[in-house]
């Protein structure tokens, strides 16, 4: 009977000793931490914070003079007819060109026959030089955001960084605003979009049933068929746009008359606005989708040399289509439902190519009403239902005539059955130097490899509908799917990057944000390849192919060095593991309970 309080006594001796053991080895674990992980003091890391946002302005001021020196690069050697009216409404314009205002550095530039800026090849070559740096230093003011969001801002600092960055787009929207323009493949789709809008306003035809090519005597398609920089693309033998977007085009047109300048400001305007939009929806949206990330992401977007070229300079459509869907986003973090659907289906009507987005919009939105109940969910249902016929029929109602559901189909097959091969990796599969095996060569014609590619687009679509159930994980799986068919379709162009990059962003997904920002380096590629008098039918290798293998590699030596790095954190704090096991005096419910032990 005497020795059970001994053994008590024992066992909470050993109970006691092995706690101090353990904290002993916690706090070596943590020396050891410290050696391995040395932070620095509060002093630096104040330091560091404050010149954070000067080193970001002072990466602006490069930034803006990188776009300026872009001038005389966009600006073609024998002026067309979209320079010449553009330096008409801007006669000013050849004063801000670098080899006007520093014939010093031309005149350097010069000796160097690969930078001559007075040969084709010497300006196509300093136009990539340039893009590249703008690209650059684009990252390294993403960086600096990044480092900015290590600690939280106060309101006052937080706000400093917002104007800052507005101010700054919207200076780089007005250097692109009054740009230079030479008439290419990549610059000439807003004057396609006044020539659909003149057809409508001023011969009072249907541009879905009626060929550009019966007006030929209109100064505007003279320009169209007419390069004097670089390779053009054939003209489309339909309208392969929305409704919506035609009547954005028309509203244009009578702002613009026949005066080409004013089209080329209108819609450059419509870009810049767009943009603006858009950055402004990033900085709202990030809030509440992952505020660390908001600064960094929406300089990513904002200050990126490929939007601002080729969704303000050379504006293409797909800058409005992510305007419609960021405002689908927002409106649903507001729970305005039916707002959400109507802006979704706003996108698909400018460009029907953005179809498949309908059915995750439709879905994301049962997932939020899934616990509502049965008898208001139908009628929410019935009304959107209403809302979409009424939508549809005002969009569809003046071009109708003579169109019907049978030009409806042939709009869908021209989008998505495509019948050719454009920078695309089939194009350069089509055009490799070598000789193919019969296999490969059957499936890499263009009426072989666009069904393998809807269905693998398709395949995916169904699994983000039966996996997906949240706004993040519905705007992964849209980026993804987005990025499928820019990787699978047989036509690629680089702004069709525009949209899928900037959902992206809002996903947040650090290896999906890897992969697009490595596509927007292709992309910019493609459109130097473009500015060439020949261009290199294999160039997907390099726009396409290299990005995605570069993401492979560095996911796979990325994810290797997170494996072998040591598993604990820096150690200002107890580890998570060893403080639980310290806290508790006996095991967990799951395992045997601590009996003293029999005599």
């Amino acid at each position: 009977m005497q020795q059970r309080p001994q053994n008590l006594h024992s066992r909470q001796t050993r109970s006691a000793l092995s706690e101090k053991t353990v904290a002993l080895d916690t706090q070596s674990v943590q020396m050891h931490n410290q050696k391995h992980y040395s932070s620095p003091s509060p002093k630096k890391r104040s330091l560091r914070r404050n010149f954070v946002l000067p080193g970001l302005l002072f990466l602006g001021l490069l930034l803006g003079v990188t776009y300026l020196s872009l001038y005389p690069l966009f600006a073609g050697p024998t002026h067309d007819g979209a320079q010449q009216a553009l330096s008409a409404l801007f006669p000013w314009q050849a004063m801000l060109f670098l080899t006007t205002a520093l014939p010093e550095a031309t005149a350097l530039l010069a000796r160097i026959p690969w930078l001559d800026p007075h040969s084709a090849m010497g300006r196509t070559t300093l136009l990539l030089l340039l893009l590249l740096v703008a690209w650059l230093l684009n990252l390294l003011a993403v960086n600096s955001g990044r480092k900015a969001m290590r600690s939280p801002l106060s309101p006052v600092r937080e706000a400093l960084f917002f104007w800052s960055i507005m101010l700054l787009t919207t200076l780089f929207g007005l250097i692109m605003l009054l740009a230079p323009i030479a008439n290419s493949a990549t610059s000439r789709d807003m004057l396609l979009y006044a020539f659909y809008g003149r057809m409508v306003v001023f011969y009072h035809v249907n541009p879905y049933i009626v060929p550009v090519s019966i007006f030929p005597h209109d100064s505007l398609y003279t320009i169209l068929t007419t390069s004097t920089t670089g390779a053009l693309a054939a003209l489309p033998s339909a309208v392969s746009y929305g409704p919506v977007w035609l009547d954005a085009s028309l509203l244009v047109t009578l702002f613009a008359g026949q005066n080409i300048a004013n089209i080329l400001i209108g819609f450059r305007a419509i870009g810049l606005l767009a943009h603006l939009l858009n950055a402004l929806l990033l900085w709202s949206l990030l809030a509440k989708l992952k505020p660390e990330a908001r600064i960094s992401a929406t300089l990513l977007y904002a200050w990126n040399p490929l939007i601002l070229v080729l969704g303000v300079s050379q504006m293409h459509l797909d800058i409005v289509v992510t305007l419609f869907l960021l405002l689908s986003v927002a409106f649903f973090l507001r729970d305005s439902l039916i707002l959400c659907w109507v802006f979704a289906l706003l996108a698909v009507l400018v460009n029907v190519l953005f179809l498949p987005l309908l059915p995750l919009c439709l879905h994301l939105i049962n997932q939020h009403l899934r616990f509502v109940r049965l008898g208001f969910r139908f009628l929410w249902y019935l009304g959107m239902l209403a809302i979409t016929v009424l939508i549809l029929a005002l969009a569809y109602a003046p071009y109708w005539e003579g169109w019907g559901i049978e030009g409806v189909r042939a709009a869908l097959v021209q989008t998505f059955w495509l019948q050719s091969a454009v920078n695309s990796l089939d194009a350069a599969l089509l055009n490799l130097p070598m000789q193919l095996p019969k296999l490969v060569s059957w499936a890499a014609q263009p009426s072989h490899w666009t069904p393998a590619g809807l269905l693998i687009a398709g395949t995916f679509l169904l699994f983000s509908l039966w996996l997906a159930n949240t706004l993040d994980l519905i705007l992964f799986c849209t980026s993804w799917l987005l990025l499928l068919l820019l990787l699978l379709l047989p036509t690629y162009w680089p702004w069709y990057l525009i949209v899928p990059f900037t959902l992206a962003l809002c996903a947040t997904n650090r290896g999906t944000t890897l992969l697009v920002v490595l596509l927007s380096l292709g992309a910019l590629l493609c459109y130097y390849w473009w500015q060439l008098p020949t261009v290199w039918p294999g160039q997907a290798l390099s726009t396409i192919g290299l990005p995605f293998l570069l993401w492979g590699w560095i996911e796979f030596f990325s994810s290797t060095w997170r494996m072998t790095r040591p598993t604990l954190p820096p150690a200002q704090k107890r580890p998570r593991g060893i403080s639980n096991f310290v806290r508790r005096s006996r095991p967990s419910w799951l395992s045997r309970p601590t009996w003293p032990s029999r005599p």
